[in-house]
């Protein structure tokens, strides 16, 4: 019987990986136009709702231009109620100790997506229990729809809000008060900042709807609170917005079976340390040097707080640019390729699973995943192939530095 070419066998491998890098980059790419395709659009009359009877119908979507068909996320909460004492009940009391966001119209404002899965998103429960509010947030202009005594008009956000930070996880506020002082129209969502995407990335709009609704019902001058159906599910939202109504006059067993398993894990993980440090080491300071960039933005934003965010958010991305490929190259370099490449995609996927665990990311939109999967070999190709370029061949290096390069391009050009 031939024993196998091993010589064949490798290439056959550098040429599978290679696939799968552009095919998740790709996919990435086909998946973010896929909406365009598909989206039904909207009717030339858009169907409205009447959130006081017979006063200002509101379209109950927001949108990016003044046009219906440009529209994004579902608005999701409504207060009946004087607009200046709504303002005032959620900047002058609330548990979650919300900021009022810089003003539409500023420079330094965020270029945001709304799509589901493409923008930001609130911190987790327990940072708005404990009431944690950073500092002030840029937001993007979104519009929405209302016809006024027949007449129809586009409204800017009237003001935006935000508990958590910019450079972290946050439930993001825009309201929009009617013209005639009757209501204010909010749409809320949750989302976090994207690294590799330099904006923010929407999670969903039901914890955030959830959020507040909960912080009205536990406040005395809320009369009512309820649901109603706008018939405008977006994200993971079903349709249902809530109605709030100001009252007049406030205008172990499972860790006994864990523990033998997770020491016998430990002890492998320290032979294999210890029989390939030099590539344990590539995965180890992929993994601190991702989640550092993660948390020194959130720490920098918290101390800098007259800072913009994007001014702490414009180095660190270099930190990322340049220090991930340099890491997995200089020690690649003289590795195990096998080893290397292994520690590489190890350490940096455990690196972006915990930063969407801190992020409270529960839902990953596919193309998402699919980037990030093509960044996780693009560096272990670079990692891979450092180990090989000076004795074998160059190619799998320039494969994953092409791939990186591109990782890096298509989201910052809006491909993904």
């Amino acid at each position: 019987m031939t024993e196998p070419d091993p010589e064949v066998s490798e290439k056959a491998a550098w040429t599978a990986v290679a696939l799968l890098l552009v095919a998740s980059l790709c996919g990435a790419v086909v998946l973010a136009e896929w909406p365009l395709w598909g989206v039904q659009l909207e009717d030339e009359d858009p169907s409205t709702v009447e959130p006081v009877e017979n006063g200002t119908e509101l379209w109950p979507y927001t949108a990016r231009t003044t046009d219906t068909e440009a529209r994004t996320l579902g608005v999701n909460l409504v207060v009946v109620g004087d607009a200046e004492a709504t303002r005032r009940s959620m900047t002058d009391r609330s548990e979650l100790e919300w900021n009022e966001s810089a003003p539409a119209d500023d420079p330094l404002a965020g270029n945001r997506s709304d799509q589901p899965g493409e923008e930001n998103a609130t911190g987790p429960r327990e940072q708005l229990e404990e009431g944690i509010a950073w500092g002030d947030a840029r937001g993007a202009v979104r519009y929405t729809r209302v016809t006024v005594d027949g007449e129809v008009r586009w409204l800017e956000e009237s003001y935006q809000l935000h508990a958590g930070t910019y450079l972290g996880q946050r439930l993001h506020v825009r309201a929009y008060e009617d013209p005639n002082g009757e209501w204010t129209a909010m749409q809320t969502h949750t989302e976090h900042w994207d690294w590799f995407r330099l904006r923010h990335t929407v999670t969903g709009v039901s914890e955030a709807q959830r959020a507040v609704e909960s912080d009205f019902m536990a406040a005395p001058f809320a009369e009512d609170v309820a649901r109603r159906y706008y018939d405008n599910p977006t994200a993971d939202g079903d349709g249902w917005a809530t109605v709030v109504r100001l009252a007049l006059s406030v205008l172990p067993l499972f860790g006994v079976a864990v523990v033998p398993r997770l020491r016998e894990t430990a002890r492998f993980g320290r032979r294999l340390f210890v029989s390939h440090a030099r590539e344990a080491s590539i995965g180890v300071l992929l993994f601190g040097t991702y989640l550092g960039v993660r948390l020194s933005g959130i720490g920098l934003e918290r101390l800098l707080s007259g800072v913009s965010p994007k001014l702490i958010a414009a180095p660190l991305y270099l930190v990322l640019v340049a220090g991930l490929p340099a890491i997995a190259y200089r020690l690649g370099r003289g590795s195990n390729p096998v080893w290397a490449g292994a520690h590489a995609v190890g350490g940096l996927g455990t690196a972006f699973l915990v930063d969407f665990a801190l992020m409270d990311v529960s839902v990953i939109p596919l193309r998402f995943a699919l980037h990030r999967l093509a960044v996780i070999l693009a560096i272990g190709m670079v990692a891979a192939g450092s180990a090989v370029a000076e004795e074998e061949s160059r190619g799998p290096l320039a494969v994953g530095t092409l791939g990186w390069l591109l990782a890096l391009a298509l989201p910052l050009f809006g491909y993904i």
